[in-house]
């Protein structure tokens, strides 16, 4: 049996916490992060990542494959699986594992997986905006210190 069926079946067959003991820790973390799609969502960032680069140094562009490779070695999610499991289950027991993972397969969870970096990259522009909007506090605050600092320099 693999162990996604394994972990369904304990999540909707029983209280979670009945059986919070007789799954490990790093097994629920790995359960969690199936759920969540990692698999996917690190594909997405590594081709995000790439873009990015080339964006920034189109010089780059017949490099395109060796940056791939590069990003997939090194921080590709089969690569890295491990150890955000061990992060996962250092942050949570295991049956708040065993709960997010059953949250996450629902309809609203894997909308919420789904909405998640929409919803951070618009929660990035409206900070951005609002310090863009904001600059001159900044800049003011910045003058008035190095006049602050000044003086306090003529005076010894």
């Amino acid at each position: 049996m693999k162990f996604r069926q394994f972990l369904a079946i304990v999540i909707f067959c029983a209280p979670v916490s009945a059986f919070s003991d007789a799954i490990s820790k790093h097994e629920a973390a790995l359960g969690l992060l199936d759920s969540m799609n990692m698999a996917n969502a690190y594909e997405r960032m590594i081709e995000q990542m790439t873009e990015m680069e080339l964006q920034k140094n189109p010089s780059m562009m017949p490099y395109k494959g060796v940056l791939l490779a590069f990003f997939e070695k090194h921080i590709g999610y089969d690569n890295i699986k491990e150890d955000m499991a061990a992060v996962y289950a250092e942050e949570f027991t295991t049956q708040e594992l065993l709960e997010i993972t059953k949250f996450y397969e629902t309809p609203a969870g894997r909308k919420t997986i789904t909405k998640m970096p929409e919803l951070m990259a618009k929660g990035s522009e409206i900070g951005m905006r609002n310090v863009q909007d904001n600059l001159h506090e900044l800049q003011d605050s910045i003058r008035q210190e190095a006049l602050r600092l000044q003086s306090l320099q003529e005076n010894y």
